[in-house]
């Protein structure tokens, strides 16, 4: 049986890059990817070639890349996020359940690698992690938004069988940045 995206997963994506003007989008970052978001994001924009990170080596991301990701409009990129000096600017920078998983790599810490997400030049962050991930301050996310850019838009999700009681779902946002 051939993988997919969850319907839940897309929908909240689909929701997330609705106000995205995609005729304008020419460069995509990927940040932490996985299949998931890779399938997305290939999908979604065909003609562009997403570029996806991976922490090197971790072969939780990168084999299921390479078996259930049926287009090719990608390139994978094994550098920790911290090492990673970009020149170039971004249409869509996408951090699909990253923020979450960034400290478990290496020496990163979750300011640093919030403040190196916000420092991409990128126009348009995307940002979708686990509402209760005891990882993620989103106190700080909230801040730098405040600081960096302008909230678009915020989506919860539920995950189905799940209640806001028993404290788990996903968030997205939707920012603009703000180049000075």
């Amino acid at each position: 049986m051939k993988w997919k995206i969850s319907s839940k997963q897309k929908q909240l994506l689909e929701n997330l890059f609705r106000d995205i003007p995609a005729k304008k989008v020419r460069k995509i970052l990927d940040v932490g990817s996985g299949r998931t978001s890779i399938q997305f994001l290939a999908d979604k924009f065909k003609s562009v070639i997403v570029k996806g990170l991976v922490y090197p080596g971790d072969k939780r991301k990168l084999q299921p890349i390479r078996d259930c990701v049926s287009r090719k409009n990608y390139e994978i990129i094994e550098r920790d996020f911290r090492d990673v000096r970009f020149t170039e600017g971004f249409d869509i920078t996408l951090a699909h359940l990253f923020l979450g998983e960034a400290t478990k790599f290496g020496s990163n810490t979750f300011g640093g690698m919030l403040r190196k997400l916000f420092s991409l030049k990128t126009k348009y962050l995307v940002i979708v992690d686990l509402l209760f991930d005891p990882g993620v301050d989103y106190n700080l996310v909230f801040q730098m938004i405040a600081k960096k850019g302008k909230l678009l838009k915020v989506i919860y999700q539920w995950r189905e069988g799940e209640s806001r009681k028993e404290y788990k779902g996903i968030v997205g946002f939707l920012i603009k940045l703000n180049h000075e």
